[in-house]
């Protein structure tokens, strides 16, 4: 059996060219009683120890369920929230790796032109006062990268890489649709040249023809710009059309780490089974061939989570003797397939293609 200390330096070993890695990572938000002088009671464990690393040029997905932590993660990357243990190693052109977490306002201002984010909500991430051309050109006057006539320019050509008309630069977003406003989104995030892009929820909120439109773009703009992408999202099925790698979240924790197609043909986790047997059936003939897996609704409180695995309290294969007792670690369980399930090599878990009732 290959041992947490194993599994972490063989997953080191591996990443040593990484763009970014995240190494034990953890947010605490404090829980605190009312009035002025109201004392912490508690913690919500939102990222708890979170160690995996994204690659120059690939697109890692992040998938879990509302609430897992998965948002809070990404703002900890471009550190809008100042990470509470671990680190966060990002590395320069030269080779060097820089750790983000315990830095400055000023230090990190060099670092914020290189990761950007892309939000989800494409209504009320851009500032209904000001115009396009003021919310796109943003980044450059406040990162000093151009001033004047220069902005105006840059803008105009990042508008017409997201397929969106320079013309318009001047109109305010109310102006334009779900979709149009998520292109100026992205020209917002692009338009410093960054390495690294967060890309959360980007099209949940999308109808699902635009939907399919943000995604090709973003493919395209990937391949021209060479971007690397932290894909985070609830959806298996967007994830599956647009990721090279998946991380499973769940309860603040890493729980299963694989290539896309390893993780469709051959998940590791039952949580992941659970997450891919309500991925939908595009193929009449085969619709009601398989079942939802419905986990159970005893989900644990991120501020007093359960002993053992966090997953035991919903998971159909847990048993009283380790599960309950005994946390499993993130581990190898075939090539560079990571895991933390005590049973993973006994399980036969279904898969995106073989359904539940028949795996």
């Amino acid at each position: 059996m290959t041992t947490a200390a194993e599994t972490t330096d063989s997953v080191r070993t591996d990443d040593t060219e990484a763009l970014l890695r995240v190494e034990n990572l953890s947010m605490r938000f404090p829980i605190r009683g009312r009035g002025l002088f109201a004392r912490t009671t508690g913690h919500v464990q939102a990222v708890n120890d979170v160690s995996f690393a994204i690659r120059p040029g690939e697109v890692l997905g992040l998938v879990g369920e509302s609430g897992c932590g998965k948002t809070t993660l990404g703002r900890c990357i471009v550190r809008s929230c100042q990470p509470t243990d671990g680190h966060l190693y990002y590395r320069n052109d030269d080779g060097s790796a820089v750790d983000l977490a315990p830095m400055g306002i000023r230090q990190l201002r060099a670092y914020q032109r290189r990761i950007r984010v892309i939000f989800q909500d494409p209504f009320s991430s851009l500032n209904p006062r000001m115009t396009i051309l003021q919310i796109v050109g943003d980044p450059l006057t406040a990162s000093g990268v151009a001033r004047g006539s220069e902005v105006e320019d840059r803008v105009a050509e990042i508008l017409r890489k997201v397929g969106l008309s320079p013309s318009h630069m001047r109109r305010y977003p109310h102006a334009f649709s779900g979709g149009e406003r998520q292109r100026v989104n992205i020209a917002r995030a692009l338009i410093v040249n960054p390495q690294l892009v967060i890309a959360d929820e980007a099209v949940s909120a999308l109808d699902v023809s635009v939907r399919a439109q943000i995604l090709n773009l973003l493919r395209d703009l990937q391949d021209e710009f060479d971007l690397t992408y932290l894909f985070i999202s609830h959806d298996m099925s967007v994830v599956e059309s647009i990721c090279n790698r998946v991380a499973v979240m769940y309860l603040g924790r890493i729980v299963e780490v694989a290539t896309t197609e390893e993780l469709y043909d051959d998940p590791q986790h039952p949580y992941t089974e659970a997450l891919l047997s309500a991925v939908p059936r595009p193929d009449p003939r085969l619709r009601g061939s398989g079942r939802r897996i419905r986990l159970s609704d005893n989900f644990p409180d991120p501020a007093n989570p359960p002993s053992g695995c966090f997953f035991h309290t919903r998971c159909r294969y847990a048993d009283e003797e380790r599960c309950t007792s005994e946390r499993p670690e993130l581990r190898v369980i075939d090539g560079h397939h990571l895991a933390a399930c005590h049973h993973a090599e006994k399980l036969s878990l279904a898969s995106a293609t073989i359904p539940a009732e028949d795996a």
